[in-house]
């Protein structure tokens, strides 16, 4: 697979460029959020559940980190604890594509599994770390502030976690799995899987943190025009097209440290853009 010069760039340009027309489209008629009560928080005892089922040594297996999410999901999300947000996000696409994985639509089974592994465990690692009091990884750390911050949506806390997540931490995964570039027809199915969980993201989301994400992965007019369904699909190809450059790139010694850098410059600039979306009513 060949790319052209500028790649990294140009991908997270478009992923700007959606997001900033679903920000200018929205800004005629959309108003501010009004700032929110504090949302409630889980007890100690759920707390130490979630240490538990977060652990790295209860989460080896693809299908124990499935049912663990899941159940974090449940257990943030049933208390609308904000903390939650993403967990109910990652566990609508862990049910997407886990069967996906299990249905061997991929040309390497083992590698994707290997991936899947990977990323889930890199969330989990967070939340323990979260759950237990000990180091955050900066990105989490911020996703947990934003998500104990009054002043935020539900839907600024989920957003926070998907750029934390894809942006970051799918990079790094895809590098540490030895991702070969002949596996780039694979890893573009996952962004048409993923297509697929939006309406039960959107319907989840809005049951537990009573925040409407649809507009946001619509990406606006597009939407409109070639279905919710499909426009979600290129909103994550989009982004997880600027994940693989960032790997490619991590992966090479001589552009690692010029990749791990773009990256870092890649999630805080979709936080800034998250937070003007959010500053006017998107979610």
């Amino acid at each position: 697979m060949k790319k052209p010069a500028g790649f990294m760039v140009s991908a997270f340009t478009a992923v700007t460029m959606a997001v900033g027309l679903l920000v200018g489209t929205a800004t005629s008629t959309a108003q501010a959020r009004p700032a929110s009560a504090c949302a409630p928080r889980v007890d100690a005892a759920v707390m130490a559940e979630i240490a538990d089922i977060s652990a790295a040594e209860n989460n080896r297996t693809l299908q124990d980190a499935r049912d663990n999410v899941t159940e974090i999901a449940e257990l943030w999300g049933d208390a609308g604890d904000p903390r939650g947000g993403f967990a109910v996000v990652y566990k609508e696409i862990l049910d997407t594509t886990v069967p996906s994985i299990e249905r061997g639509d991929y040309d390497d089974s083992q590698w994707a599994e290997d991936l899947a592994v990977d990323f889930v465990q890199r969330y989990l690692a967070g939340v323990h770390a979260h759950a237990t009091g000990a180091p955050v990884p900066a990105p989490w750390e911020l996703y947990y502030r934003t998500a104990t911050d009054c002043e935020h949506s539900g839907g600024r806390v989920a957003t926070s976690g998907m750029s934390a997540h894809l942006l970051l931490d799918l990079p790094a995964a895809l590098a540490a799995v030895d991702t070969p570039a002949e596996r780039w027809d694979d890893f573009n199915r996952y962004g048409e899987v993923l297509g697929t969980a939006t309406p039960n993201i959107i319907r989840e989301i809005e049951a537990d943190y009573g925040t409407d994400l649809s507009e946001l992965f619509s990406v606006s007019i597009v939407g409109d025009v070639i279905g919710s369904e499909r426009a979600a699909g290129i909103f994550f190809q989009t982004v997880r097209a600027v994940a693989w450059a960032s790997s490619r790139a991590l992966m090479s010694p001589a552009t690692e440290g010029a990749g791990e850098a773009a990256m870092w410059a890649e999630w805080h600039a979709s936080e800034v853009v998250l937070d003007t979306a959010e500053a006017i009513g998107i979610f």
